[in-house]
């Protein structure tokens, strides 16, 4: 299986520094991990890249990485998971703790984009309970 460039792997933890972009907490001497958004069980051309990575704490079965993949449609309304019919995860606004509501690219940067309509300030705190390392 095919893994991410080490070039890719420095833009994401520049741009999410070092933290779990759901949590917050910070990952040094902490089992983290880099979450494929767009899933690598439905592989497309830009699987590895940047705007399809970003990083959480736990593996894909504990922390946050665990509760991102436990709870998917939750995920995907927070845009930690995207669908496996959208190639296009830049596309995709995604929630993070430090940033708020932003579009992620392929070069390790970010932009603010408005926060979705259809989603209310009780789901976002509803979606931000538990799988984190801060409790």
């Amino acid at each position: 299986m095919s893994v991410p460039s080490r070039e890719t792997c420095r833009l994401v933890d520049i741009r999410d520094r070092q933290e779990c972009i759901r949590c917050g907490s910070p990952l040094w001497g902490v089992s983290a991990s880099r979450h494929h958004r767009h899933k690598r069980s439905h592989p497309f051309p830009g699987l590895h890249q940047a705007s399809n990575l970003v990083l959480l704490c736990g593996s894909g079965t504990t922390g946050c990485h665990g509760w991102v993949h436990g709870h998917e449609r939750q995920s995907r309304r927070m845009g930690w998971i995207v669908s496996a019919y959208n190639d296009h995860p830049e596309g995709v606004p995604i929630w993070t703790r430090r940033h708020g509501w932003v579009r992620l690219d392929d070069a390790g940067a970010y932009m603010e984009v408005t926060p979705p309509t259809d989603l209310t300030d009780d789901e976002l705190q509803e979606n931000l309970k538990g799988g984190g390392f801060r409790g």
